[in-house]
């Protein structure tokens, strides 16, 4: 597909399987679902290339109205609750609003980009959050796992901003650059990569071909 580079997937899960060299890999099973360019936007008129993906599709009464207006506007009578751009180097103006998108996307890419959102890990203390060392595990420390000190001196008398501390962990968004495309089902709209992917079973993610592809 002309200009189309980006599409959304479902992780199923993970599984293994045998390779070209005959060696047993894991892999990550995605599946692509019923997805639309559901926009277009130009540099001229948006201040940049770009194209809009509409997925996971709703019972009508479950979208707000500013959204079921912008769809049947343009003429997309499926009910889309989520949407995500993927940025273009070029024009975008030969794709067109309402194409489908399928694994014909990925036909000959080599490897990919996945983003998606992580797993939530909770509240949790900053020697698991940020890696941060911690105090003697000898009996008598008090200081086994804890921050430790935050404060400096009278001066500034703060703690500064960015300071690595206990609190929510995970659930934000990460890229995995550069992982290998081991299977492409187009029968089964199913996508097989090498490894592991950001985010837990059924959650969503965005898949563009490698910026560090050879």
């Amino acid at each position: 597909m002309t200009n189309v580079k980006g599409i959304v997937a479902k992780k199923i899960g993970m599984t293994r399987m045998i390779d070209g060299k005959g060696q047993m890999i894991a892999v990550t099973l995605l599946q692509i679902e019923k997805q639309k360019i559901t926009k277009v936007l130009s540099k001229s008129r948006d201040g940049y290339d770009a194209y809009q993906i509409g997925y996971f599709e709703k019972k009508e009464k479950g979208l707000c109205k500013p959204d079921i207006g912008r769809l049947r506007k343009n003429g997309i009578e499926d009910n889309f609750s989520r949407f995500v751009e993927v940025r273009l180097d070029n024009e975008a103006a030969s794709l067109e609003v309402g194409r489908i998108l399928d694994t014909e996307v990925l036909k000959g890419v080599m490897s990919v980009d996945v983003t998606g959102i992580t797993k939530g890990r909770g509240f949790t203390g900053s020697v698991k959050r940020w890696d941060t060392a911690c105090g003697r595990m000898s009996h008598g420390s008090r200081f086994h796992r804890r921050p430790g000190s935050l404060g400096t001196r009278t001066t500034p008398g703060r703690v500064f901003h960015g300071k690595p501390v206990p609190g929510h962990y995970g659930v934000e968004q990460v890229t995995i650059q550069n992982l290998g495309v081991v299977d492409l089902d187009s029968d089964h709209s199913l996508v097989a990569l090498k490894g592991a992917v950001p985010g837990h079973r059924n959650g969503y993610l965005l898949l563009n071909p490698s910026i560090k592809s050879k």
